[in-house]
């Protein structure tokens, strides 16, 4: 049996390139093919085919699919090796948006976006996770750059609930906590609904903070305080996919702040779940939203808060 083995700098149980290494696995075998997955930092994941990436015991028969979004030792550990390999292309972060909070991952993501530029002709086939990525690799002189849109298993395993009916607005935002997704911004925005429209919602932060990201946690902790938003305003931390669920069907609107993204999965979850999307244009927001949703080019609170009068 030939073997496909996935190789990323991370794997955690919840994100959007971990979840797609799963999906992509879970086909493969459909088709007989076996294959792990191999990472320098495994989270709090029990899964017995998620490995250590020096692990892996090479072999000219499997094809190698490598997962980029950062730097990490695992594309110099590929380079080594003559399996045909994949590149798929999740996009890189701008470091500038890290530099005031973790100079490590600011230094990552530099070398990673740095990389990238040299992995033009080292891989065999090379893919994009949306257009705006294949842009960016175009740009790069990459050729040949197809796309290999997100594969998700929505979640119709879930049970349904029935929607509490209350006064009080459910507004939520998911994502992991950094500073690129601009969760600051959604705080101001909450203080502004609550200056002009209504104390009368309840605004859920959703996604993992990370021990590395503590001062910008810190930053949304003082804001919150400062503008007397702890009774409006919850930052939840990771949520188990049962509990996401939850959240999506009771929300009355997803909104999004974020001003970068390659792609933005907790997009399509919120049109799954029928959610109104108000987001700031970042990145591939536009792409992947596709005409739904409203759309925002500026951060002009006023004109956010008019449209959120209609949810």
């Amino acid at each position: 049996m030939k073997e496909i083995h996935q190789f990323s700098a991370g794997f955690n149980p919840g994100d959007a390139i971990s979840n797609q290494m799963l999906e992509i696995r879970n086909h493969l075998k459909n088709f007989e093919y076996k294959g792990d997955i191999f990472s320098e930092n495994i989270g709090a994941s029990k899964l017995t085919f998620v490995k250590k990436y020096k692990t892996y015991n090479k072999s000219s028969k499997d094809i190698l699919f490598y997962h980029h979004s950062i730097h990490s030792n695992v594309l110099d550990f590929l380079r080594s090796f003559r399996s045909p390999r994949v590149l798929i292309y999740h996009n890189v972060t701008p470091h500038h948006f890290f530099e005031s909070y973790d100079l490590k991952m600011s230094y990552l993501l530099k070398k990673g976006r740095e990389e990238l530029k040299k992995m033009n002709e080292k891989f065999d086939f090379v893919f994009a996770v949306s257009k705006f990525n294949q842009m960016e690799l175009e740009e790069l002189g990459f050729q040949n750059v197809e796309i290999l849109p997100i594969t998700y298993q929505l979640s119709e395993r879930f049970p349904k609930i029935e929607k509490s009916k209350s006064k009080i607005k459910k507004i939520i935002f998911v994502g992991r906590i950094t500073p690129n997704k601009k969760q600051d911004d959604l705080i101001r925005l909450a203080f502004a609904y609550k200056s002009i429209i209504s104390d009368q919602f309840q605004f859920y932060l959703a996604g993992f903070s990370s021990k590395e990201l503590y001062l910008y946690r810190e930053e949304l902790e003082r804001m919150l305080d400062f503008y007397d938003l702890r009774k409006n305003v919850l930052i939840t931390g990771f949520l188990s996919d049962l509990e996401l669920n939850s959240l999506y069907q009771e929300a009355d609107a997803f909104v999004s702040m974020s001003e970068h993204e390659g792609f933005c999965v907790p997009l399509i979850e919120a049109m799954i779940y029928r959610i109104p999307i108000l987001a700031f244009s970042g990145g591939a927001v536009s792409e992947t939203l596709n005409g739904a949703g409203v759309l925002f080019k500026e951060k002009i609170f006023r004109t956010w808060l008019f449209y959120s009068i209609k949810f």
